[in-house]
């Protein structure tokens, strides 16, 4: 359903599209985590960040520093910013949203409520999985979580979102598919299942790479060699009952600084081909002109 939404975004069936996400907020609440970025991208406003200058892997870090000193507040106001497509999505996907969730909670009451959406936000798993967060989540298992505690995962995740939201909402497809890596790697508890989240946006971002294909196939296989050093040790924990926690949060720790790597390669190598039919395009560029 992501991949439909995705298409039908950048044809400008908004409706169709905001029915989709409605939908499959719904199911899946991780996608929650995309509204900002549509709503950016349908902003009738020039983005802040895509123009060349601002984009060009060139300019100094100072004058980066600069930039977001002097853009934050505009930012933020074209973000409140209201025109028709953005009320259309919002209204739309609103709306889809809260009449599914309503029939759900008519048939389940407060479990529905509890179990899809509530307990996402203080979810402590203390079984082993790739998160950086499951062994303190482990050793504490026994006591009782404050609700900082619960929350405080959030802080980094937060920021993280808000840095790539902002500064690549007007590629879509690119944007949804380093926004899910980094919040994958940054979420509290990480099962294998949630690598397919952002596997099937891979096709859609690969074309327009500048990465040569041996160092992509490299960051592959530099991936999969963290993750199947973090089965070996789930291995020695689970089947052959070995006391390796600390052992294994290592790998955890490695994995996680892995998947920060291979995504800063990819976003270093990123070139946009997309602009949405709801996004002006830069002075003097035409629409199969790449922003870089």
């Amino acid at each position: 359903m992501i991949l439909r939404i995705i298409y039908c975004f950048l044809k400008g069936n908004i409706v169709e599209a905001a029915i989709w996400y409605g939908v499959v907020v719904h199911f899946r609440i991780y996608p929650i985590i995309y509204v900002v970025a549509f709503l950016i991208a349908l902003g009738n406003r020039s983005s802040i960040f895509a123009t060349k200058s601002r984009q060009s892997s060139h300019v100094e870090e100072t004058d980066h520093l600069r930039k977001w000193q002097l853009t934050s507040i505009r930012f933020f106001m074209d973000l409140l910013y209201l025109n028709k497509e953005r009320i259309i999505f919002g209204v739309v996907s609103g709306t889809v949203f809260f009449f599914l969730t309503g029939i759900s909670y008519s048939l389940y009451k407060d479990k529905f409520l509890y179990e899809a959406l509530l307990y996402h936000l203080t979810r402590t798993d203390p079984r082993h999985n790739f998160s950086i967060y499951f062994y303190y989540i482990y050793l504490h298992h026994g006591y009782s979580f404050t609700l900082v505690e619960r929350l405080i995962s959030f802080i980094p995740q937060f920021l993280v979102q808000s840095v790539l939201t902002a500064y690549y909402a007007k590629d879509i497809p690119f944007c949804l598919f380093i926004q899910t890596v980094a919040f994958v790697a940054f979420n509290k508890v990480i099962t294998a299942q949630y690598f397919v989240w952002f596997f099937v946006l891979m096709p859609l971002i690969l074309p327009w790479t500048r990465l040569a294909p041996l160092k992509g196939f490299m960051c592959f296989l530099l991936w999969s060699a963290a993750q199947l050093h973090w089965l070996l040790w789930a291995y020695k924990l689970e089947f052959q009952g070995y006391n390796v926690f600390f052992q294994l949060w290592i790998a955890s720790l490695a994995f996680f600084l892995v998947n920060i790597f291979v995504l800063s390669v990819i976003i270093w190598h990123h070139s946009s081909p997309y602009i949405t039919s709801k996004v002006p395009l830069p002075l003097g560029e035409t629409k199969n002109t790449k922003i870089h």
